[in-house]
């Protein structure tokens, strides 16, 4: 029996699979039932840890039967746990049960968000201070990126808000003001931060290419304005870019 035979066998229905029926011991049945078991619990768990507002919005029940048919589909790519779940926002979305509750896919995108970045590479945060910077002049000169723990979020649905209803226990937005929302996921030292953003933000953050700098974001026409500039300089400028290599 090959590694490979017995991977596909923990797939499997709770049969023993024909290709395994070489084996001829009375209990291999039962003891590799348990296995497989053990196996989908675990992964069951790595996707309750990582996606924890999800569970609580479906119902511990229907997430555990949730997660058996995405684990069926969507076998782990690597044994660090934490990298399992990458296609389940994307698997919600095309899943019939769920059609009507689509905001639950932008769900799991955000705590996907989340885990990345809590996990996402460190990196030197922007020098606002160095002494190799004559001034403001040189500031806005320096190409920047995206620091690596950063995602940007837009939804079609009140995002932020439902995710913060489950964790900071704001009251859930009602149809009366179910609107779009995006929200901007980084870690910030060892903090994790989930924050709604506005269209301006947004605009500013999609700008904001690799090697772009700040002074070509001053050009544009959605920050000419005195209040445009202010709204960029606190646009968490120290906190979600970093110099672009």
């Amino acid at each position: 029996m090959t590694l490979a035979a017995f991977a596909q066998g923990l797939l499997l229905p709770e049969t023993v699979p024909l290709h395994l029926s070489e084996v001829t011991d009375a209990g291999f049945a039962a003891r590799f039932a348990i296995h497989r078991n053990n196996v989908r619990s675990a992964r069951t768990e790595a996707l309750r840890q990582g996606f924890p507002v999800l569970e609580r919005l479906l119902g511990a029940e229907y997430f555990t039967a949730l997660a058996g048919v995405f684990i069926q589909q969507h076998p782990p790519r690597s044994a660090v746990f934490h990298e399992y779940g990458a296609e389940l926002a994307d698997f919600i979305e095309a899943f019939p049960p769920l059609a009507q509750l689509n905001y639950l896919a932008d769900i799991a995108r955000l705590e996907w968000a989340r885990l990345s970045a809590f996990h996402a590479a460190d990196t030197p945060p922007l020098e606002v201070y160095s002494r190799a910077l004559a001034g403001f002049a040189d500031l806005v000169e320096i190409p920047l990126c995206w620091s690596p723990s950063v995602s940007l979020l837009t939804s079609a649905h009140p995002l932020y808000r439902l995710w913060a209803s489950q964790v900071d226990q704001l009251q859930a937005p009602g149809a009366q003001d179910w609107l779009p929302e995006s929200v901007l996921v980084w870690r910030q030292g060892l903090q994790l931060r989930t924050e709604p953003l506005d269209e301006l933000g947004c605009r500013l953050l999609r700008h904001m290419q690799p090697g772009r700098s700040l002074a070509s974001a001053l050009a544009l026409p959605c920050v000419s304005s005195q209040e445009g500039l202010l709204r960029l300089l606190g646009l968490l400028l120290w906190q979600v870019f970093q110099r672009a290599e």
